[in-house]
């Protein structure tokens, strides 16, 4: 979970995973223009009808959009429209002009062209305002600025320049408010009728309006032998009559809706669609009720055979320190060169308490951003090694993950393909541990990202800011002593020389870990990358331990585990965000993943003790069926006391989708397939967004995830998202300006997301969101050609 274009002051929310730049220095370079005057306060010189390149104006629909704020540490604030003005409420000035600013990008400003810029603008104080026309990224060079002096009544303001520099299709205006130009003590900006006119320009027609049907339906199909249900947001109190057609004409099913009425979570009366009863296999069918038609759907068993695919090809598009390469980058705009090849050398960040650099290369790139975490690394990690372990110990699978079967460069190595894949993050992890003779030996870094946030249209092998490792973690160790301990009983027969130099890390790690026990990351280390913070531990020491006991069978192991608070445990609501969620695991609580190892991996545990981490994993699963019971949407996650969603919604749901598989592969009860097919039916569009969140998959895919290097939303000459990468999805916290001044405010808690690549809060793709998906997708998979 990265961000790229906020103030790392309004990520507080524990899922967080970073914050984001505001503009550089200003440009040296740019012209010396007087910028823009004050203007008599009579009749407003009316802008020629068409030239404006700004979308938002005026403010008069009480939204902002495009316009967003940044805040850079320790700059703070908010802003709002408020009686047809859009304000900006400094509360914490910070150091840096831009580092309290608000700005509008998505336009070209063209060689050669004469531009004015008109606007008003006032503040609840005396103060000054630095508007410019520039780059929205670096080197941030300013074909426009000037220095304006603010007072408490509106004044309009007016200037002028020529565009001598090259096309620049992606330049911003921006208002530089902190720093030195604020007044002290807080201040209020507010801004109004802001026009950047070009004679030549003329705007083009809005696009069209998709029409969102009424009738949801997962847009990638259903099983044949399966559960088969559908949404249909309606507002009489009776049954409706529904109809099921092919391609547009041949009726092939009929029956009625049942009410399910008023559904808080998406603030939407609703009806379901019960069709189980369909078998017939089929392409291009549409489901019909009282004049509203749903998008069209399969009924086919190979539903998720390239999904299951896709999803884990998300990994080696974010491999960092290799070179992205066709065939393996499916298309040639994927491919790319290597990225930061100078993590083969990466000092300590100043006043951490070392002095050494480490070669801390290869590894995913967590997220957005190119930030590479080892807390996340973990869990991603032990998803996809469970995967494999899970088909090889209960499943039927194990042969499509085998070697040959992903497109990635190892794919002819004789090792289950799957395997290569995580121990491309195994590897760099390894490399993340503290070496013999310096302080707290055996610990690892909790991670290794840039000085500070980079932002969007950065490809990984452009990126030239210094990067730094942070402080070593307690957690960051047992996640390495975990996923090591894992990889050696796996390895033990493939390679039997990484085996032993991953036990013999792993054990290291966790005797680093029993002498260090409350070493953490502070949220406070959230420049460049986010905190990960965690202060509670004693879940990765449980995990740890049952991880090195199925591999060792140790005695040590086998009694920390046994006298843990969390033996046998899966938590069936996360506390990590206060909101009272439900969901069984994330990167924060571990616990979980020691009980389903134990559960599913064989082990010296008596058969009992092993039926009863499985009844854990089962009651859970119970308790997720009675939420999907009483969800207008039906699916097994809800709000919580909070009544609100948290940050990378779509990961608590995916995860206790992986919760519901394994419960049918424990007891081999319907229900808790039904479970599985139902979540999976809301993450591919039958949700109240209509939103396909997978990109690639449905009538109405995700399209602008936040990424870095997939920005073609901010710049033409970067590539759109591959297909198998899953959102973040709603998140009621709305913490990202773009969501912010989306008029989201008081959105119903399934409706508060946007698909837009500055929306991190919302949209933003992590590993550890992709590894769950392409467990269940894989799972589903297998089920369903049954």
């Amino acid at each position: 979970m990265r961000n790229a274009t906020s103030s790392s002051t309004l990520c507080l929310s524990l899922l967080l995973s970073g914050c984001a730049p505001g503009a550089a220095s200003p440009d040296p370079n740019a012209p010396s223009d007087p910028g823009p005057t004050p203007v008599a306060n009579g009749p407003q010189v009316a802008p020629q009808g068409g030239n404006n390149l700004l979308k938002n104006s005026d403010f008069e629909d009480g939204t902002s959009l495009p316009w967003t704020t940044s805040f850079t540490a320790p700059a703070a604030g908010k802003a709002a429209v408020e009686n047809g003005a859009f304000c900006l409420k400094i509360d914490e000035k910070g150091v840096n002009p831009w580092d309290a600013q608000v700005r509008h990008r998505e336009m070209v400003v063209k060689r050669g062209h004469t531009y004015t810029v008109r606007f008003k603008a006032w503040a609840s104080k005396p103060m000054r305002v630095r508007p410019k026309v520039g780059m929205a990224g670096p080197p941030y060079a300013e074909y426009w600025s000037s220095t304006i002096e603010l007072k408490t009544k509106p004044q309009r303001f007016e200037g002028a320049f020529a565009m001598s520099r090259d096309d620049d299709p992606t330049a911003e205006l921006a208002f530089h408010m902190g720093g030195n130009l604020a007044a002290e003590g807080g201040v209020t900006i507010c801004l109004d009728d802001i026009h950047l006119d070009d004679p030549d320009f003329k705007a083009p027609p809005p696009p069209p309006q998709v029409k969102l049907p009424k009738v949801r339906v997962n847009q990638v199909g259903y099983f044949p032998g399966l559960v088969k249900k559908a949404i249909v947001k309606a507002t009489p109190n009776k049954p409706l009559a529904w109809e099921i057609v092919r391609e547009g004409k041949e009726s092939v099913a009929k029956g009625t809706t049942a009410v399910f009425g008023d559904d808080p979570a998406s603030g939407e009366h609703v009806h379901v669609v019960d069709f189980t009863s369909f078998a017939k296999v089929g392409d291009k069918y549409e489901l019909r009720v009282e004049g509203e038609t749903s998008f069209p759907f399969n009924v086919r068993k190979d539903l998720y055979g390239k999904l299951k695919y896709d999803a884990l090809a998300y990994f080696y598009h974010n491999r960092s320190g290799m070179p992205i390469a066709m065939p393996y980058a499916g298309e040639e705009k994927w491919a790319r060169p290597a990225g930061h090849t100078s993590d083969k050398s990466v000092p300590c960040a100043p006043g951490t308490g070392c002095s050494y650099s480490l070669d801390v290369s290869g590894g995913w790139y967590d997220a957005g951003d190119h930030g590479k975490y080892v807390v996340n690394g973990g869990i991603s990690v032990w998803t996809m090694l469970a995967q494999y372990e899970r088909a090889k110990h209960i499943g039927t699978s194990s042969a499509d993950f085998g070697d040959g079967k992903l497109a990635i460069p190892e794919n002819k190595n004789g090792v289950p393909d799957i395997l290569d894949e995580a121990r491309y993050e195994l590897e760099w992890m390894l490399k993340m541990q503290v070496p013999e003779g310096q302080p707290r030996a055996g610990m690892v870094h909790h991670k290794v990202h840039d000085e500070k946030w980079t932002g969007l249209g950065l490809a990984p092998h452009e990126a030239n800011m210094k990067r730094f490792l942070r402080p070593p973690s307690t957690a960051a160790t047992l996640n390495l002593a975990a996923n090591a301990a894992q990889a050696a009983r796996i390895w033990k027969t493939l390679d039997p020389a990484f085996a032993e130099k991953t036990l013999a890390a792993a054990e290291k790690a966790w005797a680093a870990a029993k002498a260090n026990p409350a070493v953490y990351a502070p949220p406070s280390d959230n420049q460049g990358g986010g905190p990960y913070d965690d202060i509670d531990v004693s879940d990765e020491f449980y995990w740890a331990a049952a991880e090195l006991f199925i591999t060792t069978g140790k005695e040590e192991y086998q009694t920390a585990l046994t006298k843990s608070k969390h033996y046998m445990a899966v938590p069936q609501t996360g506390a990590l965000t206060g909101s009272g969620s439900s969901t069984s695991m994330t990167w924060q609580m571990t616990q979980a993943l020691g009980t389903i190892s134990l559960a599913v991996v064989p082990n010296k545990l008596d058969k009992d003790l092993v039926a009863a981490m499985r009844s854990s994993v089962v009651a859970a699963a119970d308790a997720y069926l009675g939420i999907l019971d009483a969800e207008g949407y039906r699916l097994p996650f809800k709000a919580g006391g909070s009544k609100k969603y948290p940050w990378g919604s779509n990961s608590f749901l995916l995860n206790n989708l992986v919760i519901l598989a394994l419960s049918h592969d424990f007891t081999g009860k319907p229900k808790y397939l039904g479970g599985a097919v139902e979540g999976m039916d809301y993450i591919l569009g039958k949700n109240p967004m209509v939103q396909s969140y997978v990109s690639g998959f449905g009538s109405n895919p995700l399209k602008n995830p936040h990424h870095r290097f997939w920005a073609n939303q901010v710049d033409a000459k970067f590539p759109t998202a591959p297909p198998g990468a899953v959102s973040g999805g709603p998140n009621s916290g709305l913490d990202d300006p773009y969501g912010q001044a989306a008029g989201l405010a008081g959105c119903a808690p399934q409706k508060c997301f946007v698909d837009h690549i500055e929306a991190w809060g919302l949209n933003e793709i992590t590993i550890n969101w992709n590894a769950p998906l392409a467990w269940i997708a894989a799972f589903l998979d297998e089920k369903g050609r049954l």
